[in-house]
């Protein structure tokens, strides 16, 4: 059967402790009531009724230990032999509490479990993720290793809480074999009664001859997805943190990133003398980071998809480097053509100490390899990656992978693993993506791997043949029966979509067309323009109507501007008439009234204003002339598109008498230069003549306006004029040249 070679995933955990001791007698009621309310006192005991031993299941006992059946997984589904350990009853029948911090058993062992030295025939399975050895432990914020008390093997100490939650969630269940006893967490949730973030996990302890631990191993850790670390009631100091843009806390108060944060919880194991153990992390936040067995607490996500596999039936410290990894399979097939990522990981259990791996293939491979290793390190990653090629399935294309990995301890040690590399020959080609590699914000692009394969897995999780992206990295897996092929790699990167913003006057008067222009904050071109009067120029001249643009740049990419609204409208044409009409005299009221026209539009205003005289608002405007002059009336009309015109009529108010000058002195000095009969100027088409003392005409003007300056040519003295009004009048005397 063809395996599919997983990414080893990183994740991390954490866990709280508390450590009961001798001091308050509590009843499981008062303790409940106490967490709840963060009061437990440092110091109590919990009196646990005596019980007998869970009995051994026959029908679990005839299973036995089982094998891996040559799969490339560490997780052992829960079959019709496992027990389930029901939450309303099982755990209050234990007498060990409820399904909060409760444990179930004692559960007899057919088998003889060696804890480094210590030899146990009975196990409790406590809810929070451990299994103790000679009492039940219900604390639920865990400590690091070593420590004295809490005898135990911790998949994943922690504040599990299984009180509520939905089908399928908050279930433990264990199996019982004539050489392992098998406990499953699944989709576990944590204090108090949270499922928004969910744990699975599991724990197998043998006598070093099953199977499914391998053998000369007594202890397998094994983990699915890993969503939590800490509960309410594990919060101390600051119980709030943040990893990348989210804030995580353990407090149910006022913040949605529960589960992490507060006292870390603790994986490893644990004989309780302070000396005898093996811790593999502290876990307190999300993340895959992971900063050894013994440094700051990791990220949770280091442990999705991790094995360990170990032995406690030892009775050094000086413990050989574990291995972990989602590929130690005992058969792994592959194929000509498939890119093979194979990743070992080395711990080594002692603080300070420093592991170095490597590896051998025989027979070896004709691909090339390319090999990435941290060593040495405290935790060595060494990572494979390779295509097999054709010439790399004969002899059936068998070939073994020994990985070893050895510590610089007192004396150092050696841990070697094996797997077995089976190449298959397959006559397609892998697939090839293509596609376009720039994807416009927010459009994403498509793209497509060659045809031929039945089945298409994309490194985002979609299917088929073609996908939709947004930037990223992408390749596929592509499988016809037994075997995957694995594409190219194509990143997509993110380009601008423009956003044109259109300039130009959107409205004017007079029925002139507009000009529009959409260019690039720069003032540089787009590539592309489509108007939506159906240019494809850069700028368009337009008329009234709503316009709007799309534009594309140099990535191929397109936006569209925003709708502008274009109005080109004709000016209204002003004009008034006076009554009475023409000139007036001194206390004439004239009555004028608008006759404009709009000139397809409706006139909505009339601004009128006669200076001094005031000003209106109305159809009509009726100012009083008190006196003689020449009065501009303006009236200024305003449409309803908004354009303005102005007409002014000169109102001409004339006086009732003439006055008649007696001298004037011509000599240019800018004073009574001028024959001047005030009031004359505002009657028209007034003649005047001037004759001298002889008789003799020396000046004549039909339309007089008291402009006359005589030349030097004409002598100082007196002189007679005759000044007649149009309306027959006339005003004759003397009048006295001087120089």
């Amino acid at each position: 059967m063809m395996k599919k070679l997983l990414p080893a995933a990183i994740l991390y955990c954490t866990a709280v402790s508390l450590v009961q001791a001798q001091g308050t007698n509590l009843t499981w009621q008062q303790y409940d009531a106490m967490k709840a309310a963060g009061t437990l006192p440092s110091e109590f005991h919990l009196t646990y009724p005596a019980a007998a031993p869970v009995p051994v299941h026959a029908a679990s006992m005839a299973k036995g230990g089982g094998g891996t059946g040559g799969e490339c997984n560490c997780w052992k589904t829960p079959d019709g032999n496992y027990t389930t350990i029901d939450n309303a009853t099982q755990w209050n029948a234990s007498g060990f509490g409820n399904g909060d911090d409760g444990s179930y058993g004692p559960v007899s062992l057919p088998f003889n479990f060696n804890l480094y030295g210590n030899v146990y025939n009975t196990a409790y399975i406590n809810i929070n993720g451990n299994i103790s050895f000679g009492a039940p432990i219900s604390t639920y914020s865990s400590n690091a290793f070593p420590g004295n008390g809490n005898v135990m093997v911790a998949p994943f100490w922690a504040d599990v809480d299984l009180r509520g939650g939905a089908a399928g969630q908050n279930v433990v269940q264990y199996k019982l074999t004539s050489n392992a006893l098998y406990v499953n967490w699944t989709n576990v949730g944590y204090y108090n009664s949270r499922t928004d973030k969910l744990a699975t996990f599991q724990v197998i302890i043998s006598d070093g001859t099953n199977t499914d631990v391998g053998v000369g191993s007594n202890v397998s850790f094994c983990y699915k997805e890993m969503g939590w670390t800490t509960g309410q009631a594990s919060c101390t100091g600051s119980p709030s943190c943040t990893y990348g843009n989210q804030t995580y806390s353990c407090s149910n108060a006022g913040n949605a990133g529960y589960g992490f944060c507060g006292v870390p919880a603790t994986v490893g194991a644990n004989r309780g003398n302070g000396v005898d153990y093996i811790q593999f992390g502290r876990f307190n936040h999300p993340g895959t980071d992971y900063n050894g067995p013994f440094g700051d607490a990791s990220g949770v996500g280091w442990l999705d998809n991790k094995n360990f596999v170990f032995n406690t039936a030892v009775s050094t410290q000086n413990i050989p480097p574990i291995a972990s990894s989602t590929s130690l399979c005992d058969t792994v097939d592959v194929c000509v053509h498939e890119l093979v990522n194979l990743d070992v990981n080395f711990l080594s259990p002692e603080p300070g100490q420093m592991t170095s791996a490597g590896y051998t293939i025989t027979p070896p491979l004709n691909a090339v390899i390319t090999e990435t290793n941290t060593s040495p390190a405290n935790t060595v990653n060494l990572h494979l990656q390779f295509v097999p090629t054709v010439a790399d399935t004969a002899n059936g294309g068998i070939h073994v992978i020994t990985y070893t990995a050895t510590d610089d301890g007192a004396p150092p040690l050696t841990s070697t693993v094996s797997t077995v590399i089976r190449v298959f020959y397959v006559a397609a080609p892998p697939p090839v993506i293509t596609g376009d590699s720039i994807a416009c914000a927010d459009q994403g692009v498509v793209i497509t791997a060659s045809g031929g394969f039945q089945h298409y897995q994309w490194s985002n999780g979609w299917n088929g043949e073609t996908v939709l992206v947004g930037p990223g990295t992408y390749f596929v897996q592509a499988s016809t029966g037994a075997c995957v092929m694995v594409s190219n790699s194509i990143t997509v990167t993110e380009a601008p979509v423009p956003a044109p913003v259109i300039s130009g006057v959107l409205f004017n008067c007079g029925g002139e067309p507009a000009t529009l222009t959409a260019n690039q904050p720069n003032g540089q071109p787009y590539t592309s323009y489509n108007w939506s009067n159906g240019s494809h120029d850069p700028s368009i001249s337009v008329g009234t109507g709503s316009y709007s643009v799309t534009v594309g740049n140099a990535f191929g990419c397109q936006g569209t501007s925003a709708q502008v609204n274009v109005l080109s409208a004709n000016a209204p044409t002003a004009f008034f008439s006076g009554n009475p009409n023409g000139n007036v005299f001194p206390g004439t009221t004239v009555v004028y009234t608008d006759h404009s026209n709009g000139n397809g539009a409706t006139i909505t205003s009339w601004a009128w204003n006669a200076d001094t005289l005031g000003s209106g608002n109305a159809t009509t405007f009726a100012p009083t002339f008190h006196t003689p002059g020449i009065y501009p009336i303006t009236l200024t009309v305003t449409t309803s598109d908004g354009c303005t015109h102005t007409y002014t009529y000169n109102q001409v108010v004339v006086p009732t008498e003439i006055v008649v000058p007696n001298v004037f002195t011509p000599n240019n000095d800018g004073k009574n230069d001028a024959l001047v009969f005030e009031g004359a100027q505002f009657y028209p088409n007034t003649s005047l003549k001037v004759f001298n003392r002889w008789g003799n005409e020396v000046y004549s003007n039909a339309n007089y306006k008291n402009t006359w300056k005589p030349s030097k040519d004409i002598p100082e003295g007196t002189y007679f004029f005759i000044l007649r009004l149009e309306t027959g009048k006339e005003y004759t005397g003397n009048v006295t040249l001087l120089r």
